[in-house]
This record gives structure tokens, sequence and C-alpha cells, in this order.
């Protein structure tokens, strides 16, 4: 019999638990038994049905380095059948914050407890990229011209390594 997570944030644990660990046994739990789930790993284009997902996850475990996921900046929301979770994941490695992530994962409570539907994840925007183009808010006073000119002569922060 499958492990039952009684409250989508047991399930949230165990899913990322999983990954640090590289388990694929529950991780396999975590999801939902339908096959209309989804997974966008970070810089990866959209994997549909659960055998594609499950795949994709035993391929990512091959050869994988062990990550410490801490979850922070949560925002939750649902009803007594689908929980919403907007989470911001700091990714270490040796630890060292590596990588940070934006990701939403949703739950759905089905035979008697919670399972994963979706899980997507992005790389968080460098706040120091964003910092760059914050005196552009008022844009509609100057000429597009002289706008693009300016943006051209700015270079992009490199962005943080995609790791799951």
């Amino acid at each position: 019999m499958s492990k039952l997570f009684n409250t989508p944030e047991d399930a949230e644990t165990a899913f990322y638990e999983s990954i640090e660990q590289a388990d694929i046994q529950t991780l396999d739990a975590v999801w939902s038994n339908e096959d209309n789930i989804v997974c966008v790993h970070p810089g990866a284009t959209r994997i549909e049905g659960r055998k594609a997902v499950m795949d994709s996850f035993v391929e990512l475990f091959v050869d994988a380095p062990i990550l410490h996921f801490t979850i922070v900046d949560t925002l939750y929301t649902g009803n007594d059948e689908l929980a919403v979770h907007l989470v911001r994941e700091e990714i270490e490695l040796d630890g060292q914050v590596v990588s940070i992530m934006v990701s939403t994962n949703i739950y759905q409570f089905e035979s008697g407890g919670w399972r994963m539907l979706l899980h997507h994840a992005s790389p968080e925007p460098d706040s120091a990229f964003q910092d760059e183009f914050d005196e552009y808010h008022r844009f509609d006073q100057m000429g597009f011209d002289d706008m693009d000119d300016e943006l051209d002569e700015l270079e992009e922060p490199a962005r943080p390594p995609v790791l799951h």
C-alpha cells in the first residue's frame, strides 16, 4: 500500500526529502496515481503523464549531486481537496546556496491522502538584474528609442545554475 500524506505540507516535505536522497520510491508515493500529472523542471519543457514524470526523476537521480533544499517565502491557498503552494527553493550544494528557484506545487486529496499533481520550478529572477530596470517603470515619459538604446548598454547578470 502506498504511503498516505495527511496534509499537503507532509507531501511537500516528502517531495523535497526524496529529491535530496534520490529516493524514487518515496517520490513515487508523493505523486498522484492519476495520469494527468505535470512536471516542469527548470529550463526544460513540460512533462506530462505519470510514467514520463517518474522517468524524468529516475534520469535526474543518475549521478546527481547531493542537494539540500530550504523552502522559504511560502504562500498557500486551496480548499479541502486542492492545495496550491508557491514556494522559494534555496538549493545548497556542499553547504553553499548555488541556486534559487521559485516553484508552484499543486496537491489534491485522493484515496485518503494528499498527492502532488504539479511541480513547476523556474530560476528566480535575479534581483540585481531587476534593480537595473526599476528606473524604467515610468517609460511612458521617455521615448521608446531612448529607452531601447539604454537597455542595449546594460549587461544581463549571470544566472544561478539549474539543478533540478
